[in-house]
């Protein structure tokens, strides 16, 4: 049973980091973690497939060449930033598929070692298993909120070696096996070296000086003297970068004296000196990942006698009702749901509360002064709808950004105005100086500008429980606003989603004696219903990259209690498919119980243990194939919800999907149960 928690253990943790660093090779778009997550499912099936063939006894070797090819394959994956074309972005087919490859030769080696343990009691197996991998989640809680920026490979370095131990040790005592264990442990050591010398940024960035892992992102510095700031491979400042003067001047010489000033963002240590000039009464900063505001203000060289860092959710502030006179989002546009909980209409509402009377919420958009990419219009004019909901006066103000402002009462922004507080003030100023205000706030331009944005028909509000960072990439091509190759490869996945169904019934069985059909669906349903709260937990808290691995953790505990519960009772397989089903639609009915932290962690848990039960129920004979399906379909399920659910169909509408495949499965155990004979039922019991 050692052996397995350990692999358990280091399976976990190595899934947990390594699908971090595959996500932020897409900039932290959770959809990319989605597809990692189902992809490493693949894999895995496709593994065990593999190791149930194998020998007896070939259970610890393979725990070894996991250990070994884990930190390989991560430090592979930081590579792949520099071989990207310059300036890629990639679209959906891409942040699918390109998970899918990336986690590919771990989640092999993983898997194999699973199928060869399966020869064995598949459902001790798959207890001990589940309860190494929620102590591993615990550690990862430990390490990213106390240790972020200890590097990875020294993470996973204790559990690979405790396995390459348990090889080397195994009696009889072999020369043979003693040298493999070495190689592992030197592979571990030799990366160890290489990890910091490896990391990359996609062109034309130059590769990183410097880089802090922080609670939730990574921060990569480039340059001498001047840096150039990127996270999660986002560009936030460049030496001569106007946006801080674009964003911070015009607003704050509207407000006739500027109060107390909110900063929150990647961007607000940059935007400080430009808002000091203004002589705030106050200016706080609220940024809850300690170390990136630790990392952010050291190599910025903000005076923290001049600012209050608040280490805390900006959306979450207590007592900061009527507080502020400016509120300013420096945030990353909404690629991520990380970024878009900040543009959405829940955030709208708690800033216009925040906002003393005459107040005015700030933020920028991706633009361009002559020509707008319908992309670009498309998601502006989501975001825009969804802050005219909240506020009743929102201007535009266009160039390389577009400026936002938004308040409850029409701002005055005649240049001449403007013009006066700037001198009076003594402001010094590069770009944004009274000899450009005219330029900067023509009529022209500014109709220009709501010209190109009022030609997105019927935008949609951008939500939580809907967020734009997920159905911009099928909205916008259902708007034909794509590019041919993001129609085809939307198209092809599509495609190969039919394909999949119509070939899935002729290979699953639905029979007491094997119920591979049934493992398939609540799979599926496990999966997806897993994505779905984990998606809806980063819209509502932005927790999502921290706290990955103790949800995995919550998940797999929870099957380990379901599993040991249930090992030997295949009466307890109707049961919990009635339970995944009025579990997942539950939760449907009440979707914003998954945006608060205490709600999604006791949904995964909640859904952990229904998938225990089923499996340890279900495994009979034919633990392997079980295990193997319910690998598959919860591949299909991930994947379906981060291809199309998700982004077609909101939260509410993912976890709809995962409470109809739930249905499905206990349908096919109602039928399995009136089909099959009461000689047969009392035979099946007994086992």
């Amino acid at each position: 049973m050692g052996l397995f928690l350990l692999f358990g253990f280091y399976s976990l943790l190595a899934q947990a980091l390594l699908l971090r660093e595959v996500s932020q090779v897409f900039g932290g778009q959770e959809l990319s973690l989605a597809a990692a997550l189902a992809a490493w499912l693949v894999w895995t099936a496709a593994g065990v497939r593999l190791g149930r063939s194998a020998g007896e006894g070939t259970f610890p070797g393979a725990a070894l060449f996991l250990a070994a090819a884990v930190p390989l394959n991560l430090l592979a994956v930081r590579l792949v930033p520099g071989l990207l074309p310059p300036l890629y972005q990639p679209g959906l087919p891409a942040i699918l598929a390109g998970p899918a490859l990336l986690c590919l030769p771990a989640a092999l080696a993983n898997g194999y070692a699973a199928g060869a343990a399966l020869r064995g009691r598949p459902a001790f197996f798959y207890a001990a298993e589940a309860a190494g991998a929620g102590a591993a989640g615990l550690l990862t809680i430990f390490y990213y909120r106390y240790f972020p920026g200890l590097e990875a490979l020294l993470v996973l370095a204790a559990p690979a070696l405790a396995l390459a131990a348990v090889y080397a040790l195994r009696r009889p005592v072999s020369p043979l096996r003693a040298a493999a264990a070495a190689a592992a442990a030197l592979v571990l050591a030799a990366g160890a070296l290489a990890a910091p010398r490896l990391w990359t940024l996609k062109p034309p960035a130059l590769k990183p000086g410097l880089v802090i892992q922080t609670e939730g992102s990574r921060l990569a510095f480039t340059g001498h003297g001047e840096l150039s700031f990127y996270e999660d491979g986002r560009l936030l400042y460049a030496p001569g970068d106007a946006g801080p003067e674009e964003l911070v001047h015009i607003p704050l010489l509207a407000l006739k004296e500027p109060g107390r000033v909110l900063l929150h963002g990647g961007g607000a240590f940059f935007l400080l000196p430009e808002v000091l000039k203004h002589k705030p009464r106050a200016v706080e900063i609220a940024e809850p990942d300690r170390p990136k505001a630790a990392a952010l203000s050291a190599e910025t060289g903000a005076d923290a006698n001049k600012f209050s860092l608040l280490y805390a959710d900006p959306r979450a502030l207590q007592g900061r009702e009527g507080y502020y006179s400016a509120i300013f989002n420096a945030g990353g546009a909404p690629e991520n749901a990380a970024q878009n909980r900040f543009y959405t209409v829940e955030y709208f509402r708690r800033a216009a509360a925040m906002l003393a009377p005459g107040g005015v919420l700030v933020f920028q958009l991706p633009f361009a002064e002559n020509y707008l990419p319908p992309a670009a219009a498309y998601s502006a004019a989501c975001v825009l709808a969804s802050a005219r909901a909240v506020f009743p006066s929102v201007e535009l103000l266009p160039g390389s950004r577009l400026t936002v402002l938004a308040s409850l009462k029409p701002l005055a922004l005649s240049p001449e105005r403007l013009a006066a507080a700037y001198g009076r003030r003594g402001i010094k100023s590069r770009t944004v100086v009274p000899a450009a205000l005219p330029f900067l706030l023509h009529p022209y331009r500014r109709a220009w500008a709501a010209g190109e944005l009022a030609k997105v028909k019927q935008p949609l509000p951008n939500t939580d429980l809907n967020p734009l960072a997920y159905f911009r990439f099928w909205k916008a091509w259902l708007s034909m606003v794509m590019s041919p190759a993001s129609f085809l490869g939307l198209a092809a996945l599509a495609l190969t989603g039919l394909l999949a169904a119509w070939r899935l019934p002729g290979l699953l069985k639905f029979s007491a004696e094997e119920r591979t059909g049934e493992a398939f669906l609540v799979g599926f349903w496990g999966l997806a219903f897993e994505t779905a709260v984990l998606l809806a937990f980063q819209s509502g808290t932005g927790r999502l990259s921290p706290e990955l691995g103790a949800m995995f953790a919550l998940f797999m505990l929870g099957a380990a209690i379901g599993a040991f519960c249930a090992a030997g009772r295949p009466a307890f397989i109707l049961l919990a498919e009635a339970a995944a089903c009025a579990l997942a639609l539950a939760a449907a009915l009440r979707p914003e119980l998954a945006l608060a932290g205490w709600g999604a962690r006791a949904l995964v848990l909640s859904g952990g243990f229904i998938s225990g039960v089923f499996f340890a129920a279900a495994a009979g004979r034919a633990g392997g194939a079980v295990y193997a399906w319910d690998l598959i379909g919860g591949a299909a399920g991930g994947l379906a919800t981060a291809a199309f659910t998700a982004p077609l169909l909101g939260i509410r509408g993912a976890l709809l999907t995962a409470g109809l495949a739930a249905g499905a499965a206990l349908a096919a155990g109602l039928f399995i149960y009136f089909r099959v004979s009461p000689s047969e039922k009392a035979s099946t019991v007994k086992e």
